[in-house]
């Protein structure tokens, strides 16, 4: 009696199912093999036929099979059609060709598929047990590897999400400590004005209306100014919001009074060519924003505080494109092509060396790319582009 009754699966399952101990499927069409193997092999394992190369695949499209012995040569759909046909949704299934001829062409194709091993019919029983728990064995080890290995790209991605808060908060204290410092200059400006308008009043003197006045409008206009440095301040502290509709322009046009504002880039100069009427994008806000933050500090340091960082805008093939080239040392091909690869870094301060890698991140969590051409000695510009928005009326 051939071992055929598997349990049902639904067509809709995401994987083939996995049985609770190795299982051999058997694919001959002659019944004295199967049988011969099925004998063989049920004692330690769960062995499983089938008569044609069609109810094989069947098989193994539902069920999760650690070795599966196939005959080379069956009616209908060879052996090596078979084979081609396994690969072409399971390429790591350790496959047995079992033969009673053969011919180079033969091998080197087989060989070419990847299979385990060759046995000739009639088969040494003790050489077939050892090939089989050989196979069994490579594929317990294949299975293990992927469970480590999804371990650890899930791992990986909960580690960027981690990394991608602490970079921000990094980028964010940086800016924070600059920023006091900044509005401790107006500050100043304020408070000795605050105090010769005091002392006019102290000491009752009847001062000029004019002087009064201009005493006042300096000190309305540092006021506006802290007021400014802390908006921008703000707006790049948020925390990451649902994805709306935005004006990438108007995030531009705020990171770059953002930075001007801000004595990091007090010797950087911003050269700005936005396309007007540039259509909208939908996303963050706050994490586009957090984008340009990590490529203007790259830009920065790139050109040790001092040069032009140049910000364009424009509409092509139904995307947003923006570049923002620096005038920095740049980077050979070779680090170019690492860049966005996590903690790779060249800066020679203590770095994470992960703020393009989620920058990257969260523009293709925008259905955007990014790309970045750079010349040693002439700067480097990173391009980005996002679909634009579109309303379906």
């Amino acid at each position: 009696m051939e071992y055929t009754n598997l349990p049902e699966v639904s067509s809709a399952a995401v994987s083939p199912q996995k049985f609770e101990k190795d299982a051999i499927l058997v694919i001959d069409d002659e019944l004295g093999p199967r049988e011969s193997l099925r004998i063989l092999l049920k004692d330690t394992y769960l062995v499983f036929l089938a008569k044609d190369g069609d109810e094989g695949i069947s098989m193994l499209r539902k069920h999760h099979f650690d070795v599966v012995i196939l005959d080379l040569r069956m009616p209908g759909k060879s052996g090596l059609e078979t084979l081609e046909a396994i690969r072409q949704f399971n390429q790591d299934i350790p496959v047995i060709i079992l033969t009673g001829y053969g011919t180079l062409e033969s091998a080197q194709k087989a060989v070419h598929l990847n299979i385990f091993e060759f046995v000739s019919k009639p088969f040494d029983v003790n050489e077939m047990k050892e090939i089989v728990k050989r196979a069994v064995d490579k594929s317990r080890i294949i299975h293990s590897t992927k469970l480590i290995m999804n371990r650890l790209r899930k791992l990986n991605t909960e580690l960027e999400d981690k990394i991608s808060e602490l970079e921000k908060f990094a980028l964010v204290g940086k800016l924070s400590a600059e920023m006091l410092h900044e509005i401790n200059n107006p500050l100043t400006v304020i408070l000795g004005y605050v105090q010769i308008l005091l002392h006019e009043i102290t000491n009752k003197k009847q001062a000029p209306i004019e002087e009064i006045e201009k005493y006042l409008k300096f000190v309305e206009s540092e006021v506006k100014r802290c007021q400014t440095i802390a908006r921008s301040f703000l707006d790049v502290s948020k925390k990451a919001s649902r994805f709306v509709p935005i004006n990438i322009n108007m995030i531009l046009e705020n990171m770059v009074l953002f930075f001007k504002d801000n004595p990091i880039a007090k010797n950087i100069n911003f050269s700005c060519k936005f396309t007007s009427d540039l259509p909208l994008i939908l996303g963050s806000s706050e994490q586009i924003q957090q984008v340009f933050i990590n490529l203007f500090m790259n830009a920065i340091e790139a050109m040790d505080s001092k040069g032009t960082i140049s910000i364009e805008t424009k509409h092509q093939s139904g995307r947003v494109i923006i570049s923002v080239s620096d005038t920095g040392r740049g980077m050979p091909p070779e680090i170019v092509e690492k860049i966005f690869k996590p903690f790779f870094t060249t800066k020679s301060e203590k770095s994470t060396g992960i703020g393009l890698t989620i920058s990257k991140k969260i523009i293709e969590s925008h259905k955007g790319d990014i790309s970045v051409e750079s010349t040693p000695g002439q700067g480097t510009t990173f391009t980005i582009s996002f679909p634009i928005y579109s309303v379906n009326v």
